[in-house]
């Protein structure tokens, strides 16, 4: 016991460090995974500024402008056509566009850059372009051409500084991102540097863990494997002792109890000392319980050898309860407890060992009279259920403990071990009952309320009609030789 509190308690201190370094390795990776995204926001925008490059196009727009401005003038003087303008005109919009929408317009804004000279920028546009069309138009003057250029001319001056200024805080702004990007991914980095050298230090911890693990449970396992051998042994050693001293128990214990009931017979009626009678009385009992005792030792340890002999013929459990009953009627006497046997009218056929049967009957059936009150009635019933044969022995006694219900069927498994007198029992009872009904391929079980009674039942299956008619055909069937025979009641 004290061995294996020993490993619980190093196995829940492995468990436990295993888990909080395993809390510690997922916190870790999530943080990477954190900083990898960052990272690659990082790197999303820089390629943007990169890619689209603001400065460039703003560069260009200003260039434009500038090429407007001087067209617009060479038209006036008569220098260059009309359509140039226009065309001029278009490009230089389209740079604006470029600038307002999308991806740029986005960058701007995270560089915090003043875009109000874009938007007067293209306001100043679409006041100008009804006059941009006429300007092109063939049935225009010199003169009326010349005026609608100093016009447009006007309302594009002082644009020239404006777009200057954009263009210093488009450079300024992508300088300092391009600073901080160079910095931040220095330091992620060297983040990632450590955060990975920290995986691997986790995850050789978390490797060498498992190994010595994996050694403690070997050493455990052969520990435990040596334990149950010793235990095995013991368990054969205590059993062949027991069978040993069963053996040489029985036969003197046979003696015995012929001589006390031969000396009962022959002075019961003539000895006038009732101390001496009762005394004889005791003394049958107690030989009684001892045979008993040895029997149910004897048939455990034949049980658990395989060793039981099994013989399967057609048999009416009509006459297997009733005979049962009867064999029991004088021990539920000497106790104050009668029998109600329930059984139905037309034959209930099953292919069983009817002496098996019966000797499991006898054993729930007084154990029911031990644990009922003086006075009270065991019902036993045989039903038909389907294909099965149901037997129930139902008392109205003390019950069984919650507690106790999962061990009833364990060998030397006692309700009340400290108890003396009608209710004593070895506690091999129902294990043997439990080893007889498998080998017969049958069921046993139980439901039971403490305080108010138990019922124990077990099934053996049923056997067709037209197989009642050839039962020699099946005489024989299930056999098991055995060189120690369960036979006593």
């Amino acid at each position: 016991m004290a061995a294996q509190k020993h490993i619980r308690r190093v196995t829940d201190k492995s468990r436990s460090i295993r888990a909080a370094l395993l809390v510690f390795f997922v916190g870790a990776v999530l943080f990477g995974v954190g900083v990898v995204y960052k990272l690659s926001e990082r790197v999303d925008s820089i390629q943007t500024a990169e890619q689209s490059d603001p400065l460039w196009i703003g560069s260009q727009l200003q260039f434009e402008m500038l090429r407007l401005e001087k067209e617009l003038s060479e038209v006036a003087l008569g220098l260059r056509p009309a359509r140039d303008v226009a065309l001029r005109f278009n490009i230089a919009w389209s740079r604006i566009t470029i600038l307002q929408e999308g991806k740029l317009s986005r960058l701007l804004t995270t560089f915090g850059i003043d875009q109000t000279v874009l938007s007067a920028l293209e306001e100043t546009f679409q006041t100008i372009e009804p006059h941009i069309d006429e300007f092109v138009s063939q049935e225009m003057t010199t003169d009326a051409r010349r005026q609608k250029a100093a016009y447009m001319l006007a309302e594009l001056q002082g644009y020239d500084m404006a777009l200057r200024n954009l263009l210093v805080a488009l450079a300024q702004a992508k300088n300092s991102s391009l600073s901080e990007f160079r910095t931040g991914l220095l330091s992620l980095s060297h983040t990632i540097a450590y955060l990975g050298m920290t995986l691997l230090t986790l995850f050789g911890i978390f490797i060498s863990l498992l190994l010595i693990e994996l050694r403690v449970a070997r050493k455990r396992e052969s520990k435990m494997r040596i334990l149950a051998e010793e235990a095995t042994s013991a368990a054969r050693l205590k059993m062949n002792f027991m069978s040993v001293v069963s053996h040489e128990l029985r036969t003197p214990l046979t003696s015995l109890l012929g001589g006390l009931s031969l000396l009962k017979a022959r002075v019961g009626g003539t000895l006038e000392d009732m101390i001496a009678l009762k005394l004889l009385d005791v003394a049958g009992r107690n030989g009684d319980r001892l045979l008993t005792l040895v029997n149910d030792i004897l048939d455990a340890q034949a049980l658990g050898e395989g060793k039981v002999s099994v013989k399967r013929e057609t048999t009416d459990l009509n006459e297997v309860v009733k005979a049962a009953v009867e064999n029991c009627q004088g021990y539920a006497e000497k106790l104050g407890v009668s029998y109600a046997v329930h059984t139905p009218q037309e034959p209930v056929i099953t292919l069983t060992d009817s002496a098996r049967v019966t000797q499991v009957l006898n054993n729930l059936i007084s154990n029911a009279a031990k644990f009922t009150s003086t006075g009270d009635v065991v019902e036993v019933h045989l039903t038909r259920i389907s294909d099965k044969a149901r037997i129930e022995v139902t008392d109205h006694g003390i019950g069984i403990p919650a507690a106790l219900q999962p061990d009833i069927f364990t060998p030397f498994h006692q309700i009340n071990p400290g108890t003396t007198g009608a209710n004593k029992s070895s506690g091999l009872g129902l294990s043997i009952t439990k080893q007889l009904i498998e080998l017969l391929d049958g069921k046993v079980g139980f439901s039971s309320v403490e305080g108010e009674g138990s019922v124990f039942w077990i099934e053996l299956d049923l056997i067709l009609k037209e197989l009642v008619l050839r039962p020699a055909a099946r005489n024989g069937t299930g056999h098991f030789r055995s060189s120690q025979p369960l036979g006593h009641p």
